[in-house]
């Protein structure tokens, strides 16, 4: 592939997560806010809706966890298209979950007002089917990265380019926006200066539109390669698919050294906001954390490829987990001093997006591990048990965040000043100490099980070459020394 057509497909790539990223806050994070301050607002049960909506949302991501390799192995098993095995998914997926956002911000819901029974099970099962629907997008769009190059050093750029996309142009940008446009949009359609629901829809089909044309243009520039390790797969049974995942060890333990640096950084990143208001009584400078999470994530990704060729992606993670550790220390023992807890706050982010890239990176290689030495070739599987740690540690973030609250008497503080130093001792160890020592454990694992390196994986891919070449019929099974 020349130069061009290796940075046109990085480009389009890069286009096709800002509208993916956008349509997950969307639905994820900002359909919460529209719920709770419009369509939902002036009715007899809103708390009960708010409630149901909310708890069913918790239920229906921890049903993911099991039900996204079935999806991902459906979309492995698919008959390649000439448009590819994964962009008529992830195409077709983004237009019908566009189509379910303009309906769902249409205020459509208001119209069983008088019936709470119907309701109810209409939010729950509207939900529901707008989240399978993105699982089956997010699955077919972030697999398809193996089908397009089997290169190590390429995948690292694609997921680079991936990352910026989703802070330049994702869904971290609606808050910048989002209560003007609602206002400006309500104004222009009833003269009231409010957040109506007549705000919402334009909006909603806005970005939806926005979306659509994202993914047109990245998949229009993007390009699935038809090589023979990719050809050589052959179908996968259910069975399959779960064995593809037990049985890949670098996939498992990289899994595993993920997932306990995850559940850190879901107990620390949301504790920093209580740092803000209670610890150093200054809610105002929280303001910091979002332009911090932001900048660092865009000024840290592009430099993951060349920090992966001078180093290599082992040494980067030792790095990035130590400065996030150093960040963890500065929290504990910085008091109330507002310049070292903004230095805490930039460098806890400032490496965070390094980690997410290198294990993925690792995860992705291990397709090839496992074929090689399995025979088994699962590219969507493979890549979606990531986002499945994501979602167990994401379930896992706001009761965790509740009870530190709850040890540390934050939640029946009024202000700063009713906190103890007791107290804020507490927050610290539970907050800033606990997950220090949960990525510690993730460090250890990561050096001591994981050996997929740049290196290993390209002799692998050299090997598959040689071995289906020569058999281009017949899936060759050999142990990886």
């Amino acid at each position: 592939m020349s130069t061009y057509a290796k940075n046109k497909q990085r480009f389009s790539y890069a286009i096709g997560e800002a509208g993916h990223d956008m349509a997950y806050n969307l639905m994820a994070n900002t359909f919460i806010i529209y719920a709770t301050t419009s369509l939902f607002a002036g009715l007899k049960n809103a708390n009960q809706l708010i409630a149901l909506l909310t708890s069913s949302i918790v239920i229906i991501r921890l049903f993911e966890i099991f039900f996204d390799p079935i999806i991902a192995g459906f979309i492995d098993n698919t008959k390649t298209t000439r448009f590819g095995k994964f962009r008529p998914w992830a195409w077709g997926a983004t237009l019908v979950h566009a189509i379910l956002l303009i309906v769902l911000y249409s205020g459509f819901l208001r119209l069983m007002d008088g019936n709470y029974l119907m309701l109810a099970i209409t939010v729950v099962v509207f939900y529901a089917l707008m989240d399978f629907v993105y699982t089956l997008k997010d699955t077919s769009f972030h697999g398809m990265v193996p089908a397009l190059t089997v290169d190590s050093k390429e995948r690292g750029i694609l997921n680079s380019f991936d990352r910026i996309g989703a802070a330049v142009g994702g869904g971290d940008i609606i808050p910048l926006f989002m209560v003007p446009a609602v206002v400006f949009f309500t104004y222009l359609s009833t003269g009231n200066r409010t957040q109506g629901i007549q705000g919402w829809f334009w909006l909603g089909l806005i970005l939806a539109i926005y979306c659509i044309v994202t993914m047109t243009i990245s998949m229009a520039g993007v390009h699935e390669t038809n090589s023979v390790i990719r050809s050589s797969r052959k179908r996968a049974s259910l069975k399959d698919v779960f064995s593809s995942i037990f049985r890949n060890d670098q996939l498992m333990w990289i899994s595993l050294a993920y997932l306990v640096f995850a559940i850190g950084n879901v107990t620390s990143k949301p504790s920093i906001f209580y740092v803000y208001n209670y610890v150093l009584a200054k809610p105002d400078w929280y303001w910091v954390v979002g332009a911090a999470s932001t900048f660092c994530g865009i000024f840290s990704v592009p430099f993951y490829p060349v920090l992966c060729k001078w180093i290599r992606r082992r040494n980067v993670f030792v790095i990035a987990i130590s400065g996030m550790l150093l960040a963890e220390v500065l929290f504990v023992f910085s008091g109330r001093n507002l310049i070292l807890i903004v230095a805490a706050t930039v460098l806890y982010f400032l490496p965070q997006q390094l980690i997410t890239l290198v294990t993925m990176m690792v995860a992705i290689d291990s397709i090839e591990y496992e074929q090689l030495k399995h025979g088994i070739r699962n590219e969507a599987v493979t890549v979606s048990v990531h986002g499945s740690l994501d979602k167990i540690a994401g379930a896992l973030s706001s009761g965790i965040v509740g009870v530190i609250v709850i040890i540390s008497e934050m939640g029946s503080a009024t202000d700063a000043s009713k906190l103890t130093a007791a107290n804020i001792a507490t927050f610290h160890v539970s907050a800033f100490v606990v997950p220090a020592i949960l990525m510690v454990i993730s460090l250890i694992v990561f050096l001591w099980k994981v050996k997929l390196t740049e290196e290993r994986h390209a002799k692998i891919v050299d090997t598959l070459n040689a071995k289906l070449k020569h058999a281009p019929d017949d899936v060759q099974h050999a142990n990886v020394q």
